[in-house]
C-alpha cells in the first residue's frame, strides 16, 4: 500500500489536483490499481450540478493519467524519473456517473510503448461496477 505522502514523490501533483488517495497494487511499470475517495466537500459540485452532483468525467480521465503516472515512474532509475504528460484519451467510454461519497477503484496496464510513449489501458470502478474505460497516450518528458 502507498500513501498520499509516498506517491507525492512519485508524481508533481498536489491537492487540490491530486485525484488518487492511495495505490492498493503496483507493478511497476506493467499495471497499478489506485484509490480516490470522492469528497462531498469538494468545492467542484458547487458547480456541476448544483441540483444533482456529478463528478466530471475529465477528472475521472485524470485520476487514471495519475494512476497511470505512478506505474510508469516506478519502473525508473532512482532519481530519474521525468513527468508523464498526457498526449492523448483514446476511445473512453463512461457508463456511470459517478457522485459526491463514492470511491474510485482506478486500475491502469501499459499496453504498448516505443520510445518516450505508452499507451495505457484503464479502467475505472465503482462498487465493483465499471463506471467507465478507455486508453490513454502518454509521453515522459
Amino acid at each position: 500500500m502507498i500513501e498520499r505522502s509516498e506517491i507525492e514523490t512519485m508524481i508533481p501533483h498536489r491537492p487540490p489536483f491530486l485525484w488518487i488517495d492511495r495505490v492498493e497494487e503496483l507493478e511497476p511499470g506493467c499495471r497499478c490499481v489506485a484509490v480516490k475517495f470522492v469528497d462531498p466537500e469538494d468545492p467542484i459540485f458547487a458547480g456541476h450540478f448544483p441540483a444533482k452532483p456529478i463528478l466530471p468525467g475529465v477528472l475521472i480521465i485524470e485520476a487514471v493519467a495519475q494512476t497511470a503516472g505512478v506505474m510508469l515512474g516506478s519502473s525508473a532509475p532512482q532519481g530519474a524519473a521525468g513527468v508523464a504528460l498526457l498526449a492523448a484519451v483514446n476511445r473512453f467510454k463512461f457508463f456511470k456517473p459517478v457522485t459526491p461519497g463514492q470511491q474510485l477503484r482506478i486500475e491502469t496496464t501499459k499496453l504498448t510503448g516505443a520510445g518516450q510513449m505508452a499507451y495505457i489501458s484503464g479502467t475505472v470502478f465503482v462498487d465493483g461496477e465499471i463506471v467507465a474505460s478507455g486508453e490513454l497516450s502518454v509521453v515522459s518528458a
